[in-house]
């Protein structure tokens, strides 16, 4: 865990032997793990305020093309030096939402993240595919990976869960959860599609969410 490294690599800085050069070794380790400290107990602060419908919401209007653009922007930090082919499937029509932005593109960022970090194909894609049916909008995201075996799959949007042997183990398993309980509160949902061919995900939500009341 980041608190154990840091408390290791901490006691070693003590020691009286450790020269120059190591101690900025170690010092880069302490930091990099007490940022990654920093990120999880943001996720579970976060993950807190959703689940007890505490959030409050910052409901504006914008486009779905413009929302899928910034997350695929966003997420292209992630192994930036990895190539990642995305194929979007043309839009018949410009779609507008009223919905909280900004939480829905963290959805769409963490979506596309975990598949830049875990699919383990050669030539790694993501098809990302939109439909709109009366005031309902569903937003897939399938990779060309190995997916995630059946045992695993009802896993996925647990709290801390590890889904060892497959392409998307590692992290603290907090992302997905904090995904569906958004996607709970914008009045959608997010499920696992088994049988793509690869990791595959359905974001499915309102066009436009009515405001409700801000949390106390």
């Amino acid at each position: 865990t980041p608190m154990t490294s840091i408390r290791a690599f901490s006691e070693i800085l003590m020691d009286d032997e450790v020269t120059g050069e190591e101690t900025i070794r170690y010092a880069r380790i302490i930091h990099d793990e007490s940022i990654r400290l920093t990120r999880l107990l943001d996720d579970l602060l976060d993950l807190s305020v959703l689940e007890n419908g505490q959030v409050n919401l910052d409901i504006q209007e914008g486009g779905l093309n413009e929302l899928i653009d910034r997350a695929i922007m966003a997420s292209a930090s992630v192994l930036p030096e990895r190539q990642f082919t995305i194929r979007r499937q043309p839009l018949d029509e410009a779609i507008t939402l009223k919905t909280d932005i900004g939480r829905l593109t963290q959805v769409f960022i963490n979506v596309l993240s975990n598949a830049r970090k875990y699919c383990d194909a050669t030539d790694p894609e993501m098809r990302i595919g939109v439909r709109k049916r009366g005031d309902r909008v569903t937003v897939d995201f399938i990779d060309n990976g190995s997916g995630i075996p059946k045992k695993s799959q009802a896993l996925i949007f647990e709290k801390f869960a590890r889904l060892t042997d497959t392409h998307q183990a590692g992290g603290a398993g907090l992302g997905l959860a904090i995904c569906r309980e958004i996607m709970l509160n914008l009045g959608g949902d997010i499920t696992y599609l088994p049988g793509q061919g690869g990791a595959a995900f359905r974001v499915s939500f309102p066009a436009r969410l009515a405001a409700r009341p801000r949390a106390a």
